[in-house]
């Protein structure tokens, strides 16, 4: 009896997971939805009556309990790298021109795919089963978002062919929420009061970072995947025989893909996809144009944050006309002026648009923009809303030019200046608080300092009350000084005072991301960490050329640095934070010292290895790698085609190795 309640129980975890297969997979439902809905509840019962039997893979086991606290960070085996845009035909046909040249090969095959304006998550199935999934992130960390994957139906718990998957598969996909999922869902919320979501996208990633799975369970999410980041034991020769097998065992792909040779392939493809775009049930913003050949993937190579073997191409940008009802100023962290138009409400792509950004003056003088103009609103990457154009027929009689000199900082009204060699506006008053407010919030967030509880409201009810001036301030407040404010009870004040102790053993990423240093993200942080050792002190006294040279920093980069730590305040803040108990900690680098103190460049393309992956094996051992050849550099590393950098080597009787002896070098104790 037991072994036949059993056989049932599987029978329909089985028929279930064929039905998702069918209907996500093979987009060819063979059961109508109440057919699938019967299923599920035989199943739910035969569970709940036979508990013994409950398999956390089973259909009925999706939507798991809530998360307790924030979202965990973890890092990707493999960086998810973006993309280089293409915003043109021209660009389009650059692109493969340039891989043709890089290839010597002509009419090269690429697999095309509609670029889905979603969300891009990385899936980890270990030994067939679902283990773990995470946000993009920053391309090299994302966020824990298992918990409410497992409520996409779309996605398997288990994989289908079991016998092909290797003990480790890393999938990558794109998860999105269709038109009219989108449009009920903001129906309610308006009905609820709620705040409106401003498009498909941001509802998409804001249903996998709910804390409660049975929220997203809720949002009908699917997903189509496009690559494999990871794996042990699989190898495909080429990008069109990968998703047939992603398809395969289980995953979605998108229907739309397809093989092109040659720019006019590319061109016609990307075309015909922006003619269907608005009979697409889901939002697509471009196509993605990859080669398909793995080996001219792997002889092409990476940039430092995106493939030379694939781009991604944009549509043009969707218009409609609207008003500008004023022009006002808002003031960063780092100072600039940025001129905002707030516009009569007009719909674009189903997000109801009441402000576009005007950049600078520059761009002002150049559209000639007033208010009251009548305009050409666009959102740019279908994200960012942007005037166009101005209608100059429509315009009304008594419209004056608009200047931005003409106004204080908005915040402290102090005089604005224009930044020398540049087109911003900056208010220099080092106590402008809306400078320090944008400063604090940069501060605290989650891929900064990650102090839970500091948000916006919080740091403006925390500096009105006169307890914070600066960053180092946070480090000071203590559990009297909150408990007695509005918003604060003995619980959320003991919260904020204990996640504030916490982030104060932090890393040296962290920490000079934190800082808000102009141009230096999460990226640049990662990089300097490991030339500075984790160490502020050697970070403040490099000067600009040792920054400069360094492989990933360049001339906006090191400038920016150099001056930061010039400023006297700045270096007073930053010594009040390790006072008052900022613990970086030292970063384990996975080092050997073969090459401690050898400083290498590498120019040319490569046969077997990237430039990252030459850059990174390098480092492994001790290595400095850098930009370009100075009178410090040990060794240049040279592929085909090197530049003006081989000649420069061998005036100056530098070491030259080719990727033969490279590959010597490397196996070398």
């Amino acid at each position: 009896m037991t072994e036949g309640i059993k056989a049932k129980i599987n029978l329909l975890r089985h028929s279930i997971n064929e039905h998702n297969y069918a209907y996500y997979v093979l987009d060819n439902p063979v059961l109508s939805d109440q057919e699938y809905d019967s299923l599920f509840r035989q199943l739910e019962k035969l569970e709940k009556e036979n508990p013994q039997f409950v398999d956390p893979f089973s259909p009925t086991q999706r939507v798991g309990h809530p998360v307790n606290s924030d979202l965990e960070s973890i890092e990707h085996t493999i960086p998810m790298l973006s993309l280089s845009n293409a915003i043109n035909n021209e660009e389009i046909f650059d692109f493969n021109k340039r891989v043709n040249k890089w290839l010597n090969k002509e009419e090269i095959f690429y697999v095309a795919e509609p670029k889905i304006d979603g969300l891009g998550v990385s899936l980890v199935y270990k030994d067939g089963q679902l283990d773990r999934a995470l946000t993009r992130g920053d391309g090299y960390i994302g966020e824990d978002i298992t918990h409410n994957i497992k409520t996409i139906n779309a996605i398997p718990l288990e994989l289908r062919n079991l016998k092909t998957i290797p003990p480790f598969l890393e999938i990558r996909g794109e998860i999105f929420m269709s038109k009219n999922e989108f449009l009920s869902l903001n129906s309610i919320r308006k009905k609820n009061e709620e705040k409106l979501f401003a498009n498909a996208r941001n509802a998409a990633a804001g249903s996998v970072r709910q804390l409660d799975p049975k929220v997203t369970s809720k949002r009908n999410l699917s997903i189509f995947c496009y690559e494999v980041g990871d794996a042990t034991n699989l190898s495909f020769d080429n990008h069109w025989a990968l998703l047939k097998y992603i398809k395969d065992i289980g995953l979605p792909v998108n229907p739309l893909s397809k093989k092109v040779q040659g720019a006019q392939e590319m061109i016609e493809y990307h075309r015909t996809l922006e003619e269907k775009r608005d009979s697409i049930p889901y939002e697509i913003d471009g196509s993605v144009i990859k080669v398909d050949d793995y080996r001219f993937r792997n002889s092409i190579g990476d940039r430092s944050r995106s493939p030379r073997w694939a781009i991604a191409a944009k549509f043009k940008s969707k218009k409609e006309e609207t008003q500008i009802l004023d022009i006002i100023l808002q003031v960063g962290r780092t100072g600039v002026i940025t001129p905002v138009a707030k516009v009569a409400p007009v719909e674009i792509s189903g997000a109801v648009i009441t402000s576009a950004t005007l950049h600078n003056q520059d761009e002002i003088d150049k559209k000639d923009i007033r208010i009251n103009d009548f305009i050409m609103i666009e959102r740019s990457g279908d994200v960012i809303p942007k005037v166009s154009n101005v209608i100059k027929e429509k315009r009304p009689n008594n419209t004056k030019k608009f200047s931005i000199s003409d106004f204080q900082c908005p915040s402290c009204h102090s005089v604005i200046e224009k930044t020398k060699d540049q087109v911003a506006y900056k208010c220099t008053n080092i106590a402008c608080e809306a400078k320090i407010k944008s400063s604090l919030e940069h501060f605290c967030s989650k891929n900064a300092m990650n102090i839970d509880g500091l948000g916006p409201q919080i740091v403006d009810q925390l500096m009105d009350e006169g307890l914070i001036k600066n960053i180092d301030d946070l480090f000071t407040i203590n559990y009297s000084d909150l408990v007695s404010l509005e918003r604060f009870q003995e619980k959320s004040a003991t919260n904020l005072i204990d996640s504030i102790e916490n982030s104060k053993n932090t890393s040296f990423p962290r920490f000079i991301f934190a800082l808000g240093i102009p141009h230096v993200g999460q990226h640049v942080s990662k990089i300097l960490d490991f030339y500075c050792q984790s160490s502020i002190e050697n970070l403040s006294n490099m000067s600009f050329e040792e920054l400069e040279n360094i492989d990933g920093i360049g001339t906006v980069v090191a400038e920016s640095i150099t001056k930061f730590f010039k400023e006297k305040h700045r270096m007073i803040v930053v010594k009040n934070c390790i006072g008052k108990g900022v613990k970086i900690n030292k970063t384990i680098f996975n080092i050997s010292s073969k090459f401690s103190g050898d400083v290498f460049v590498i120019t040319g393309s490569f046969r077997d290895y990237s430039r990252l992956q030459i850059k990174e094996l390098l480092e492994q051992k001790g290595a400095k790698v850098t930009n370009s050849i100075s009178s410090k550099t040990n060794f240049l590393i040279v592929g085909e085609n090197a530049g003006s950098k081989l000649e420069k080597a061998r005036k100056n009787n530098i070491k030259i190795i080719n990727e033969n002896e490279l590959e010597a070098l490397l196996d070398e104790k």
